[in-house]
């Protein structure tokens, strides 16, 4: 399996301002939805993991917005995984205008592996490990 998916989402008008540009407060759901499209590669959704003792709250964001987005525009967000994840996982991002090929957006994301029950820092379970070919 591949550590790198391709998203592609539809610019919704709610997603703008009134100069139908996207919203900077947007980009970390277009984010969210990479990395959600990450995890279903590997046949992982994010409410099984949950119910499995597994949460992943983002720790760190970092965005650089190199260009807008516009309503009604496609995009595409590449969504990779930076390293073998220990405690923490760590996704990179670009987002794309899907029609021009426009880089608008690099990104990371820092998420922490959370035991649901006693909400402390855990290592990576074994089973998302293998999942992922580690």
């Amino acid at each position: 399996m591949t550590k790198l998916t391709k998203t592609k989402i539809e610019v919704r008008y709610a997603e703008t301002d009134q100069m139908g540009v996207v919203h900077h407060g947007i980009y970390p759901q277009y984010l969210e939805l990479g990395r959600l499209d990450w995890l279903n590669q590997f046949g992982l959704h994010y409410q099984k993991m949950e119910e499995q003792g597994v949460m992943l709250p983002v720790y760190n964001l970092q965005i650089s917005y190199l260009a807008s987005a516009k309503f009604g525009d496609t995009i595409k967000v590449e969504t990779l995984l930076k390293e073998k994840p220990n405690v923490r996982i760590i996704f990179t991002y670009k987002i794309y205008n899907l029609e021009t090929k426009q880089l608008l957006v690099e990104a990371t994301t820092t998420l922490v592996f959370v035991d649901s029950k006693t909400r402390r820092p855990m290592r990576c379970p074994s089973f998302l490990l293998s999942k992922f070919g580690y």
